[in-house]
This record gives C-alpha cells, sequence and structure tokens, in this order.
C-alpha cells in the first residue's frame, strides 16, 4: 500500500510547522541519531579550514551543541532553499569559524555571508558520508516501527538486523516458515516505499534494499 500523501516519516515531521510539540520531539530524536554524524561533519570543516589540524572533541560538541541552538531558535527549516543536509553544514560551518576566529586567522577569512559560506564549504569526507548514511538507515529502521504492526516488524528485527534465519524465527515464534517469509516480503516493499519518499529523495542518495 502507497504511503499517504502527508508523509509521516520523521524527516518530513522536521519541516511540519502545524503541530510544535511533534516537530521538537521530532528534532530531539532525530539529533540522537544525527549526533555521530554532525561531529564527523563539524571535524571535516574544522580540518578543512585548519590545514588539517586535528579538531579537539570538546570544542566540537560545543560546536554542534550551539548548531542545535542556532536550529532551535530560528524559523522552521525551508526546503525550498535547499536540503536540510546542507543547511546543516552552513550553520556547523559559520560555527565553525566563528570559534578559529577567536584564536587565529583562517585560510578563508573573507567569509562574512550565508552565501560565502556555502561555496566555503569543503567536499564532504568518506567519514562524513558514510556515518550520514548510517544514520539515514537508522531513519529508515525507526520509520519502519512506525508504519508497519508490532508483530511485523518483531520478524523484520530477527531476521533482517539480528541476522536469525527464518527457520529458528520460525521456531521461535511458533509459526510456520512461510509466515516469516511472506512477513519479511511485505515489509520489504514497504521499506523500499518510505526510502522513496521524497524527504529520503531530496535528502540523500536513496539507499538499496
Amino acid at each position: 500500500m502507497p504511503l499517504p500523501d502527508t508523509s509521516l516519516s520523521l524527516l518530513s515531521q522536521l519541516r511540519d510547522e502545524g503541530d510544535h510539540t511533534g516537530w521538537q520531539v521530532s528534532w530531539k530524536r532525530f539529533l540522537e541519531l544525527y549526533h555521530g554524524p554532525l561531529m564527523a561533519m563539524a571535524a571535516g570543516i574544522y580540518r578543512h579550514h585548519t590545514g588539517n589540524a586535528a579538531p579537539p572533541q570538546e570544542a566540537l560538541e560545543d560546536v554542534v551543541a550551539t548548531v542545535v541552538l542556532d536550529f532551535l531558535k530560528r524559523d522552521h527549516f525551508d526546503p525550498k532553499r535547499g536540503r536540510l543536509r546542507t543547511y546543516l553544514r552552513v550553520l556547523t560551518n559559520a560555527r565553525i569559524v566563528d570559534m578559529l576566529r577567536k584564536e587565529k586567522p583562517l585560510k578563508h577569512d573573507s567569509i562574512s555571508d550565508r552565501e560565502e559560506l556555502v561555496e566555503s564549504l569543503p567536499s564532504e569526507s568518506p567519514e562524513e558520508a558514510r556515518s550520514f548514511r548510517q544514520a539515514l538507515i537508522a531513519t529508515l529502521i525507526e520509520d519502519l516501527r512506525e508504519h508497519i504492526p508490532l508483530r511485523q516488524f518483531e520478524i523484520f528485527e530477527m531476521v533482517k538486523l539480528k541476522g536469525i534465519s527464518p527457520d529458528a524465527a520460525a521456531a521461535e515464534l511458533g509459526v510456520n516458515r512461510g509466515v516469516i517469509d511472506n512477513t519479511i516480503y511485505k515489509v520489504m516493499i514497504r521499506l523500499r516505499e518510505i526510502a522513496s519518499s521524497p524527504e529520503y529523495e531530496e535528502e540523500y542518495e536513496k539507499p538499496s534494499f
């Protein structure tokens, strides 16, 4: 069954201005999943502006916390201006620039406005790309949990996430092997539908399943 026109995915809820409480909860969950990628992003940008110097972890944590506050204090993210991922990179870059300007001159000391900040962003590092992809998969799984019955997710989790064989899962749950196979088939269709939703296709390379 296709997803509804108004998606309930975590990424779409970050853009929903109608329910501020729901938006805050969604953003909190997003941060739990994306703290690692944000740290990788901050580290890469720090190295870019310092000639590949080792970034201090405590300072990066402060940068990420400030980026979160920046996001929460501003108006809701407007997807018409670009991808959320790029928006987070712009905010992170600005905070890294502010931090380093207090310490020493930068390689790009002419940076002043948003357009220059976008142009000054370094290419995404392999570590950052890998970290964001892992977070994307976690987000998809989080959305999948909300879109299917609990029993279906339990079977999916056993077979696809924990690596339990279909026969062992069937024996543990007291069902026929056919039930396991049929459930996995339905859940994988649902997972592909979620991965094909506009929020994911706009933000990231669509993962293959």
